[in-house]
């Protein structure tokens, strides 16, 4: 197992307490379009919607269990399936592999979904919600690297995509700096994430939410706010 712990990191979590910021979403936003997204065309065995969710975190699972409850039409009997797929992006995506991995997830669990499925629940829509977190590198001197997360959510049966970013948290320089360290592939598909490296250094922090610790807000805080505020595509 690879050691993240740098001396120099080493520190009390109360060193590290309100030492970064949440900042507004992107501007501009990522792409207006992406990759097509390829799968089996579905056929339809009833009226009800199957909602895939392709992610065993289950807070995500929640939000956007939740998210899809609140809009759906009063007629649609909604079935929520957790596929957990591959974002194929590495463990610590950076800039646009944020919105390639989201895509992936939903790519990834569309290729798995058995059809059986959609007979024995009487589907007839099925729609695919996938989030990615992923860190913005410093465009210029003197920015900071900022952590977004990146909501998206496909339509399978007409084809359609939405999706939206959160707003951000600004990263730890040194932890960043060291998370860079470990390597990446193509530049953007990282091999050891901020939220481990942090984690290893600063005891008490939740890797995956290390955002409570810098800025004193929970990531999936920011993420609910981000999927409540997307009009599903129905």
């Amino acid at each position: 197992m690879t050691d993240l712990t740098t001396p120099t990191l080493t520190k009390p979590i109360q060193a590290l307490q309100n030492t970064e910021k949440v900042i507004p979403k992107p501007s501009p936003n990522p792409p207006t379009s992406i990759r097509p997204i390829s799968h089996p065309t579905f056929r339809p065995h009833g009226t009800n919607t199957l909602v895939l969710i392709p992610t065993a975190n289950r807070h995500k699972t929640r939000i956007l269990t939740q998210a899809f409850e609140r809009q759906k039409p009063h007629s649609v009997q909604l079935h929520v399936l957790v596929l957990p797929a591959e974002s194929n992006v590495g463990e610590q995506p950076y800039d646009e592999a944020g919105i390639e991995g989201a895509r992936n997830r939903i790519e990834n669990a569309l290729q798995a979904l058995d059809e059986r499925v959609l007979a024995e629940k009487g589907v007839g829509r099925v729609m695919v919600a996938s989030i990615e977190n992923f860190i913005q590198r410093p465009g210029a001197a003197g920015e900071d690297p900022v952590d977004y997360g990146l909501v998206m959510v496909y339509n399978a049966t007409k084809r359609t995509v939405v999706w939206d970013v959160s707003r951000g948290v600004t990263v730890p320089r040194g932890y960043y700096e060291v998370a860079r360290g470990f390597g990446t592939e193509g530049g953007i598909h990282g091999t050891v994430t901020v939220g481990e490296v942090i984690a290893a250094n600063v005891e008490g922090v939740d890797r995956a939410d290390w955002h409570v610790a810098v800025a004193g807000v929970s990531r999936y805080e920011l993420l609910e706010e981000a999927v409540y505020g997307i009009e599903m595509p129905w």
